[in-house]
């Protein structure tokens, strides 16, 4: 046993884990093989700077304070935070987070003037300066217009030269000259809606996108404007492709935010190692999702179009036994996502972690003027890693490593075998004619013809009163189409069909439903899939206006509802060893002389003993930097130590040499 394997043993065995010499695992490093540069801008992040009255949640810590970064009485960034921020590489800094009503003519002037927003344009911009990260705005979509858009280019962009009035409200601001910001997004999320009631048809969003475009770039050409895709995983047909059948061509970049899984369970069901199995098999169904919408942009565009990924992490909303959001296991989840968008096959223009600074997601936590230490959570080291030890340019491996299956869940596919696609059964499921009624408040229904009709009397209704029963099979998966048309069906959330387990929401947590269909539409298909438990004996298609979208008024019309089995896709087994690869070079020369590994191990009990093999080097040192802790929902909230990095020095290694990887962690690996 040398060096290097007596090293991560005594780190192994110091959280109790036994170490597995044998289990043929081994990576190959072909250093000469390049893909592509590594993208600076995937290590980004966002700042909050949410305005009073905006959000139910919002407090003076994020209108004067930016949560945490922003020190209003000396009027300067904090600078543990600074320096923190800098350790980690924030590249890009996304402002002011998820608002649609924004308005930024408020959060600039005089701080005496803005008594509520002490940390507002200016200073957000200093912090970038302070840390070196470039600034991407959000343009709000349900508040000011396209002129209010190009105002702000001007008053970021455009020279002081006495033509220019927004430009010299800046020099005002203390400077004179322009910012250059490039980065604009136009929305957030929009085809969720406002979140209070209010929401925008894609054909709407889409024109609206032109003129923002064509206003802001009469100021200035070269800033670039996004279009918001989707959020989370979702299907494209019901928003990105009618918004880009009217942009076409005219976009800049499209925008999707990546949240997986979806659990929001406080009963620790599953058990985390289960759990955050399902989470780290989800790599391969992220990849597919990103081939599948550049090819929808470059069929609608015309050309490739860039996907800037301005929200992710883990969608972990809860708190016990653990707040697994704040966990190890998201950390490595996010370490994934990055090594996702990175691949250049996925034309990933940039990336914004959400998000830098305590609220929900902080990846680091503490208010320096409460006088709390700031401490770094899991997911901080991950991108401190990224930042101090990986190289510039990609190149290729080949891993082999046992592999385990997964049944997926909580919008995870199952990963089993060699994978199967999606397929479309022939034969069809009967459904009953009738729908069956329960009573409920604030609402009508009835048969018309052959349409069941629900009409609403403004209030905010939790509709579901109106099912159709078919029996089920175990494990099995349902295509439910149907036909919904709509009458001024004023609501964020409109009418759609919804597939639960007949026992309910609240016994078995399950459901899936179609897209929803708002305003005054004719008749439209919808459709879900939904895949039965193991224990199913039952399923129930409701027809469905979810609550909490604001008051609704209208009809909405259900019709043609059918039924199809179909074969789920299931990707392949997963590898427990995910590596993502890369290089330095030699400045003013073509060589190497260093190789960078990330390393998760997906494994949650078992180390993996794996030999390194480099094809174009021989190396000569190494040094390992792990990140890990005593179990996968470990957390820094009582101890800021639990879950850190350790570092290992290596001498004397050659091609063959055997690195020991713990469960359960992240390891950065240098080799020269």
């Amino acid at each position: 046993m040398n060096r290097m394997t007596i090293a991560f043993s005594v780190l192994l065995l110091a959280h109790g884990v036994s170490v597995a010499q044998k289990d043929g695992a081994s990576i190959a490093i072909d250093v000469r093989s390049v893909l592509g540069k590594t993208n600076p801008l995937v290590f980004g992040n966002n700042v909050l700077a949410y305005q009073k009255g905006s959000w139910k949640g919002a407090s003076p810590d994020y209108w004067d304070r930016g949560a945490g970064i922003w020190n209003p009485d000396l009027k300067q960034s904090v600078p543990e935070i600074v320096s923190l921020a800098k350790q980690a590489g924030i590249s890009i800094e996304r402002f002011p987070g998820a608002l649609h009503y924004f308005d930024w003519k408020k959060a600039i002037g005089p701080v005496s003037e803005r008594p509520d927003q002490k940390f507002g344009i200016p200073e957000f911009l200093q912090f970038c300066s302070d840390i070196t990260a470039i600034p991407l705005f959000t343009i709000p979509e349900f508040l000011g217009t396209a002129q209010d858009a190009a105002d702000l280019v001007e008053y970021l962009n455009a020279p002081n030269d006495g033509n220019h009035p927004w430009a010299k409200r800046r020099a005002n601001d203390g400077h004179p000259g322009p910012y250059g910001v490039l980065w604009f997004e136009y929305g957030n999320e929009t085809n969720l809606g406002d979140g209070i009631g209010k929401k925008m048809e894609p054909q709407e969003y889409g024109k609206n996108y032109l003129a923002y475009r064509r206003s802001m770039k009469s100021v200035d050409p070269h800033i670039v404007l996004g279009v918001v895709g989707t959020n989370e995983f979702p299907p494209f047909d019901s928003w990105l492709r009618p918004v880009m059948e009217v942009i076409g061509k005219d976009i800049d970049f499209v925008i999707q935010h990546a949240y997986i899984p979806s659990y929001r369970g406080d009963d620790g069901i599953p058990q985390a190692n289960e759990l955050f199995s399902i989470a780290l098999a989800s790599e391969s169904q992220i990849q597919n999702y990103y081939d599948k919408m550049n090819s929808l942009t470059r069929e609608t565009a015309g050309k490739p179009v860039p996907i800037g990924v301005t929200e992710y992490n883990g969608l972990f909303v809860q708190d016990k036994p653990v707040p697994y959001r704040l966990t190890l296991g998201n950390a490595l989840l996010n370490a994934e996502m990055i090594k996702v968008f990175l691949n250049p096959r996925n034309n990933i223009s940039e990336a914004n972690s959400w998000e830098f600074s305590n609220e929900y997601w902080g990846a680091i936590r503490g208010y320096a003027y409460k006088g709390e230490p700031i401490v770094k959570r899991p997911l901080y080291y991950v991108f401190q890693l990224y930042h101090e030890h990986f190289g510039n340019e990609l190149v290729s491996t080949d891993v082999h490593s046992g592999v385990y299956n997964s049944d997926g869940g909580y919008g995870v596919l199952p990963a089993k075998g060699a994978g199967q696609d999606y397929r479309l059964l022939s034969d069809a499921v009967i459904v009953p004619p009738t729908w069956d009624f329960s009573i409920g408040l604030n609402f009508s229904q009835h048969i018309d013809g052959d349409a069941l009709t629900v009409e609403f009397n403004g209030n905010d209704v939790n509709y579901f009163h109106a099912a159709k029963t078919i029996d089920a099979d175990p494990s099995t998966g349902y295509h439910v189409t149907a036909m919904i048309k709509t009458e001024g069906l004023s609501s964020a959330n409109g009418a759609c069909i919804e597939v639960t387990d007949a026992r309910g929401w609240n016994t078995t947590h399950v459901t899936s439903a179609s897209a929803n269909i708002a305003g005054t539409h004719d008749w439209q298909k919808v459709s879900a899939d939904f895949t039965s438990l193991p224990d199913t004996k039952k399923i129930q298609i409701r027809a469905r206006r979810m609550g909490g979208g604001g008051a609704v008024n209208g009809k909405a019309f259900f019709r043609d509802v059918s039924v199809q089995k179909f074969i789920p896709q299931m990707l392949p087994a997963v590898q427990y060893l995910s590596v993502n690869a890369s290089r330095g070079i030699l400045k003013g020369g073509t060589g190497t002389n260093e190789v960078y590994l990330m390393v998760v191990n997906r494994n949650m009990t078992s180390s993996i003993s794996t030999s390194i093999n480099l094809l174009g080097m021989n190396p000569h040192t190494a040094k390992a930097f792990v990140l890990t802790g005593p179990s996968v929902d470990a957390t820094n909230e009582v101890n800021p130590n639990n879950v850190s990095v350790q570092e290992h020095d290596y001498e004397g290694v050659k091609n063959g040499f055997i690195v020991v990887f713990p469960p359960h962690s992240l390891t950065a690996l240098e080799i020269k």
